[in-house]
């Protein structure tokens, strides 16, 4: 049985790829209230490099 705190983690990684995928045809595009990049409020968001963390998946997927 999976812990609680582990399905915690396991949702936050999920929320992270898949904001990543919404975000990559938009990344240059400005957000409707913030006024910053896709891509910048992706890295707010998520305190993480957005470059490399598609890198490293899609990476990880050639790899599948």
């Amino acid at each position: 049985m999976i812990s609680t705190e582990e399905q915690e983690a396991k949702w936050a990684e999920e929320k992270k790829y898949h904001a990543a995928r919404y975000v990559w045809t938009r990344r240059y595009y400005k957000t409707p209230k913030q006024m910053v990049t896709w891509e910048q409020w992706w890295e707010k968001m998520f305190q993480d490099n957005y470059r490399e963390y598609t890198n490293k998946m899609m990476a990880k997927k050639k790899e599948a």
